[in-house]
């Protein structure tokens, strides 16, 4: 099987998997109709109260939800947080199995390495794209706001690199290996950046942050 044919599976796994978890068990009766019923006050309630909101940004996505935020374009939306898992644990462990194999010579590990590069390389492209369809053509926010975006695509890019090196016969793995190391750091990095974006400024509670 070529590369970009696995990375494709790989894609496309990734997308069945995330829009399963934005669609999970339904609740149904008269315990969803409570729910329902109480969302919907709770909403028509913040829309009276707070009709300056309409058309402000929010520090993690953008635009404030809205009607048009509904349905279709609202689970589209939601999906970015459900697919930047799948590379942010890919590349780690890439990094991780690389170490094994400097530390042990002949592990024949090489491949597993390969194959955790495709599969990081095309969450990280799908977790970009879902990046964008959540803010939108939106290029405000804070100082990690603007981190975060651009680092975003910096670690899909990187990631399809990466794909072509590891795709390759190479007889010295350091330009690989390198990169492998790079992108496990970017990947800590924007991993923290999420968290500041979804809880707050020192989520983690680390007083010297």
């Amino acid at each position: 099987m070529k590369p970009i044919q696995f990375m494709a599976i790989v894609a496309a796994s990734l997308l069945w998997i995330s829009s399963v978890q934005a669609h999970p068990g339904e609740e149904h009766g008269e315990a969803a109709s409570a729910t329902v019923s109480e969302s919907a006050s709770v909403d028509n309630q913040a829309a009276e109260g707070h009709d300056h909101t309409s058309g402000a940004h929010d520090e993690t996505g953008g635009h404030v939800a809205g009607e048009g935020d509904r349905g279709v374009v609202g689970v589209l939306k939601a999906l970015h947080p459900a697919t930047v898992h799948f590379p942010i644990a890919l590349f780690l462990m890439a990094a991780l199995t690389e170490l094994v194999i400097i530390a042990r010579k002949g592990t024949g590990l090489e491949p597993a390495v390969r194959v955790l590069v495709y599969g990081g390389a095309a969450g990280a492209v799908v977790s970009a794209i879902f990046g964008w369809i959540h803010t939108g053509l939106w290029f405000g926010g804070d100082a990690a706001m603007q981190v975060h975006r651009w680092n975003g695509m910096l670690i899909a890019v990187l990631g399809l690199a990466m794909a072509y090196l590891a795709s390759r016969a190479l007889a010295n793995r350091t330009p690989l290996r390198a990169a492998i190391f790079a992108m496990a750091a970017l990947v800590l990095v924007q991993g923290f950046l999420g968290g500041e974006l979804a809880h707050g400024a020192n989520h983690l509670g680390i007083s010297w942050l």
